[in-house]
């Protein structure tokens, strides 16, 4: 799953800029390898956005890995994106970004307060679906229309899109692209009653599609939906307490089972390819670049017993196999077996109603999303308990999971996609000023967006009198190697590569 416009005037730079477009070829997360890196924590917009709008819930996505979207001067690649509020935004820097206006770029809005179920961006990074929430339409709309500088108003007040924006009026409750062209949606009662639940698939080249339904008969309440790079789709229950409980079945299609433009609906019970039985609520489904498959939720209402709220899981790529075989689906997954199925839980006080998990293929890391509103010793709820809430004015905080050599284009021990200059070598990681930009990359010391005259004189006075935010090199002190590196900056403008 899921950059920087990149501006040199130095061979050493063109060098860097090489290397991060046509890199070597990079490690591919092995399914036990995840462990947390001690840095790496990414405080999101807060649910109803910085301008202090209602909602309850931030819906992120990464843009994909070899994305050529470049949003303003901004490089699309390994991004995340957010929709909270009334607003849309793009990360700043890869840097560890805090819950601040100044870390993320506003990059279009809407007129209505939206309760995001999902931020969706196609395959080659192109276009975005944006489910704007429960009662309100699905929009499609390309990647271009972002802008940090002009953002547009993607839908009015009266419901008329922006142009260059398709509204769809489907139901839905999570979606994944299966190509570039078709939205795999799962939505309640799809694409009408009697179903508890069902899939569609929208072809979203064609601004009148309404869908057509792809898998019915789906019992209790929706599930996340996911399309991996095999083929295979995967779906399943959010929520059946039975008896038996099936809160958390997860069921997978092979690619030689469905198809984009299904002739007719399948039936999920006629279905007996079964990845797990009870993984949380089968929520925030999808796949790293390995091809493991990632699972988040909660069994807020206790159906699956305490255990099941807190954490996200991991089942491995193995598991999607034997079960898409096509002479024959094999055995689900064994959550007491460590090499089919791990869980991530880095919230203390595991107490979340729902936890998330989304993969970066361009970071090679895991994102988990945890609700940080309590932290010990005053956790609301014990271990387990879903006490703790999503709603208006959560952070939603992401504690990044990665392999044991994830990308790192600098060399300088941080992974690329939680380092504020990932292209110039800065282990301390050191933002004097607190705008998101590494030191060894950002001259721009008046936050101006440029590196100018006025830059050059505030350098110039602390060549005599010593200004952190002028340090690039951070050695504590202001020296021809700080001038040589303010010299190959001058004249750029934000984003520094």
């Amino acid at each position: 799953m899921h950059g920087f416009n990149k501006k040199t005037v130095t061979f050493i730079c063109i060098l860097a800029m090489f290397l991060a477009v046509c890199p070597l070829v990079a490690h591919s997360a092995d399914f036990d390898e995840y462990a947390q890196y001690s840095q790496a924590v990414i405080n999101l917009p807060p649910a109803g956005d910085f301008d202090g709008n209602s909602s309850w819930f931030t819906a992120v996505e990464c843009f994909p890995r070899d994305t050529q979207a470049i949003i303003g001067n901004y490089e699309a690649e390994g991004r995340i994106l957010a929709a909270t509020g009334k607003t849309v935004y793009l990360q700043k820097t890869y840097g560890p970004a805090t819950s601040d206006p100044d870390h993320w770029l506003k990059v279009a809005t809407v007129s209505n307060n939206m309760d995001p179920s999902f931020v969706r961006i196609s395959p080659d990074g192109t276009k975005i679906a944006l489910g704007l929430g429960y009662g309100q339409p699905l929009l499609v709309f390309p990647a271009s229309l972002l802008d940090p500088d002009n953002p547009p108003l993607l839908i009015d007040a009266d419901g008329n899109p922006a142009p260059g924006v398709t509204v769809y009026n489907v139901n839905y409750y999570d979606a994944d692209w299966a190509d570039n062209q078709y939205l795999v949606i799962n939505g309640g009662q799809w694409p009408g009653p009697p179903y508890g639940s069902g899939v569609g698939v929208l072809d979203t080249s064609d601004p009148n599609d309404q869908g057509r339904a792809l898998i019915t008969n789906i019992p209790g309440a929706s599930a996340g939906v996911a399309v991996d790079a095999d083929g295979n789709l995967v779906t399943g229950i959010g929520y059946a307490p039975g008896p038996p409980n099936r809160t958390g079945e997860i069921k997978l299609w092979n690619s030689s089972e469905w198809s984009t433009s299904p002739e007719a609906a399948l039936n999920y019970e006629d279905n007996n390819r079964i990845v797990a039985r009870n993984v949380l609520s089968a929520a925030y489904l999808g796949t790293d670049e390995e091809g493991n498959l990632h699972v988040g939720g909660g069994d807020a209402f206790g159906t699956g017993g305490a255990s099941e709220n807190g954490y996200a899981a991991l089942i491995s790529k193995a598991v999607i196999d034997r079960v898409a075989d096509p002479s024959g689906p094999g055995d689900p997954v064994d959550e007491s077996n460590s090499s089919e199925y791990r869980e991530f839980a880095p919230d203390p006080c595991q107490n979340d109603s729902a936890t998330g998990i989304l993969a970066n293929w361009w970071g090679e890391n895991l994102a988990v999303m945890w609700n940080p509103s309590s932290m010990p010793p005053n956790c609301n709820g014990d271990p387990g308990s879903a006490d703790e809430y999503w709603g208006p004015g959560v952070v939603p905080r992401l504690t990044l999971y990665y392999p044991s050599n994830p990308p790192d284009y600098d060399g300088d021990a941080v992974p690329d996609s939680i380092d504020n200059a990932y292209m110039s070598s800065n282990p301390g990681q050191q933002d004097t000023d607190g705008d998101g930009y590494g030191n060894a990359c950002d001259a721009d010391f008046n936050n101006d967006g440029n590196v100018n005259l006025v830059d050059n004189a505030i350098f110039g006075q602390a060549w005599h009198n010593y200004n952190p935010n002028c340090d690039l090199n951070s050695d504590n002190s202001i020296n021809f190697i700080d001038n040589a590196m303010f010299g190959s900056r001058f004249g750029q403008s934000q984003p520094w590569y």
